[in-house]
């Protein structure tokens, strides 16, 4: 530990050394004692001293009052802290830099407390000081650019990027680069943000960003960036790696995604990213005829041949047009505007195609003898942007079944939608069930009274092949339908088992009527149980539904998952259909209030008489309740207020794929 000096200036020298023996000091505080101001202020000025203790009364001319003053003027005393000894009441002026009044003959505890106080203080603050300047010493030696942040200014950076930008010093950085963007910016789609707005972002993330660094000469360095908040200070450090190469070579790999091989065209991948991009869009899909015919007799390579050369007269049709073509898969393209088209223009462009092509001789040069191969194509049309794609090949579809060279989509086929969206989803979700995309999230669940997560409700998600995270809202009602609810219940099941094996929280995990009634279901979650032994930590939700018509099936099911030691809440409790006899008769172990009735309960009458009559009677027959849709405070002190005992939504947190 550091030594920690006091200078104790008294006109009892015999009586402040015999207070500081009985304060019994630590090792490292060591005391001076003189009864001079002038000696006093020698003292200060040849050692360093940490805190000094003043009598009022002197022996001399000068009185302990004067000497804070004569501190304060000068910068070498008037950060050290005084503590002053005096029995009088007279007001002292506030400039002074006394830090605490005692008596003359002050308490030993009293003033031992204050001591250990400022000790400790001291010996933090030197402990601060030598770990930045062993961080400084250490960035500085490291060859890729380091530097702190504070406030917006770089108060420090390394030699690397002292050379990058060609300075000799930090100094010259704010003459150089009057505002600090010009230097380092954070990338952003459309436009770029404030360093402190990127360091703020980056502080809530937990992955390393990318920036770039540019210097005067507009030569520009891809970094990844990590950063620190250096302890005891308003700074941060900012921790740099070049990836100058991997970006130029990341680029290029994008490029081969978005880029069909045979034609060189933008693929379907890059359509889907043009097309978020469109406010008024004109599309086009258009399908060689017969194509598989083609391919089947004279084989692939002339296959490959058609496609190109379908391509080349398109693209040559439209090379004067703010049109784009699109390579899709097997035999298609799609034709996308740039900019503002009239809908009747487009029109006439695809018919202008559609009667080019099938007046074009293709000849492919074999060996032997020339090929002559000539074929048609038909075209599906969309001006709106939502669906797009899907709107547009129905469209295609429809054309082909009327033997029509193209048609227009309009609403009259939004029935062909649904069956297609339908397919699509089924397959969707059969892709996640194979590809183990289906899986649990977690949100929390708050104990009122305590105000700590107790448990966690799994809630299932689909993750697609974007990658993006699916609401059961999309695809469990088709699941039902395609014979695939069973496998995703199972699969929920598992995963939720798995997760919590490593922890103590309780969980629930939802069931609805079609799980309750399927027999091989509860020998899954008894093997499941057999497998993780946590039935005492564990709750199967059921839905409240007007589709319950054999309560005698929910009743078995109830009083097996509890003779496991499981426990049973009834979910979505006042939704339109509750009856009271249920929680007599199925012995809850919660009862989930419905979001329905949750939201703005604070500020709606009808919704607070309901409530509250569901709570009663809850608590009379000892179930616990929990509300959903719990968004804000007010709601929350609301219905705590009311005695609800659990508490459950986004005013916490939304559902999360990990477990805090």
């Amino acid at each position: 530990m550091s030594e920690f000096s006091i200078l104790f200036l008294s006109s009892d020298l015999k009586m402040a050394e015999t207070l500081l023996q009985n304060l019994n000091l630590p090792s490292n505080v060591k005391c001076t004692l003189t009864s001079s101001a002038i000696e006093a202020f020698s003292i200060l000025s040849e050692k360093n001293t940490q805190l000094i203790i003043i009598n009022k009364d002197l022996p001399n001319k000068m009185n302990g009052l004067e000497v804070c003053e004569l501190l304060m003027q000068s910068p070498d005393t008037s950060y050290i802290p005084v503590i002053f000894l005096n029995d009088g009441a007279e007001k002292i002026a506030s400039s002074t830099n006394i830090i605490k009044h005692l008596p003359s003959s002050p308490v030993p505890e009293e003033l031992y407390a204050t001591i250990l106080a400022h000790c400790q203080q001291y010996q933090t603050k030197s402990e601060v000081q030598k770990e930045n300047s062993l961080t400084l010493s250490i960035i500085n030696r490291i060859h890729s650019p380091i530097f702190i942040i504070d406030h917006s200014k770089i108060s420090f950076a390394n030699q690397y990027f002292l050379d990058f930008f060609s300075l000799s010093d930090l100094s010259q950085i704010a003459d150089a680069f009057p505002d600090i963007q010009d230097i380092f910016v954070h990338e952003q789609k459309d436009h770029t943000v404030s360093l402190m707005e990127w360091i703020k972002t980056l502080l809530k993330s937990n992955d390393d960003q990318k920036v770039v660094m540019q210097n005067k000469e507009g030569q520009q360095v891809h970094l990844k960036v990590h950063i620190e908040p250096l302890e005891h200070s308003s700074e941060f450090l900012i921790i740099t790696q070049d990836i100058t190469s991997e970006e130029k070579h990341a680029k290029e790999i994008q490029n081969l995604y978005n880029i069909d091989h045979l034609t060189k065209l933008p693929n379907r991948l890059k359509l889907i990213q043009d097309l978020e991009e469109h406010d008024e869009l004109a599309l086009a899909i258009i399908d060689i005829d017969e194509f598989k015919v083609i391919n089947d007799f004279y084989g692939h390579l002339v296959g490959d041949y058609i496609i190109m050369q379908v391509a080349q007269r398109i693209l040559h049709y439209i090379s004067y047009e703010n049109l784009t073509l699109y390579r899709l898969p097997s035999d298609s393209f799609a034709l996308v505007n740039k900019q503002h088209i009239e809908k009747e223009y487009f029109e006439i462009i695809i018919i202008s195609l559609i009667q080019i092509i099938s007046k074009t001789a293709f000849i492919y040069k074999d060996k032997n003898e020339d090929i002559e191969i000539f074929t048609n194509i038909t075209a599906g049309i969309v001006f709106e942007k939502e669906s797009a794609l899907a709107h547009a090949d129905i469209a295609l579809s429809e054309a082909k079944k009327a033997h029509k060279d193209y048609i227009i989509y309009n609403n009259n086929m939004r029935k062909e939608v649904v069956y297609k969206n339908n397919m699509d989803w089924v397959q969707k979700i059969k892709t996640a069930i194979n590809n183990d995309k289906i899986i649990p999230y977690y949100q929390p669940i708050i104990n009122n009274s305590t105000q700590n997560v107790e448990k966690y409700e799994c809630l299932v998600r689909l993750i697609d092949d974007e990658g993006s995270v699916i609401s059961p809202f999309f695809f469990l009602d088709i699941a039902k339908h395609a014979k695939l609810y069973e496998s995703i219940t199972k699969i929920m099941i598992k995963k939720s088992f798995q997760a919590f094996s490593n922890n103590q929280y309780e969980f629930s995990i939802n069931l609805s009527i079609e799980d309750i009634t399927d027999y091989n279901l509860f020998g899954y979650i008894k093997n499941m149980l057999n497998i993780y032994p946590l039935a005492s930590r564990v709750c199967f939700e059921i839905l409240e539904t007007e589709k319950i018509e054999n309560y005698q099936v929910i009743s078995d099911f109830v009083a097996e998952v509890k003779e496991l030691g499981c426990k049973v809440s009834i979910d979505d409790f006042g939704s339109g259909y509750s009856n009271f006899s249920h929680l007599l008769n199925l012995k809850f172990n919660y009862l989930k209030i419905d979001g329905s009735l949750i939201q703005d309960i604070h500020i709606d009458k009808h919704k607070q008489i309901i409530v509250k009559t569901i709570v009663t009677f809850a608590q009379e027959l000892g179930i616990r309740t929990i509300g959903e849709f719990v968004e804000s405070k007010e709601v929350y002190e609301y219905i705590t207020q009311m005695g609800i005992t659990y508490s459950q939504g986004y005013y916490f947190s939304p559902p999360v794929d990990t477990i805090s």
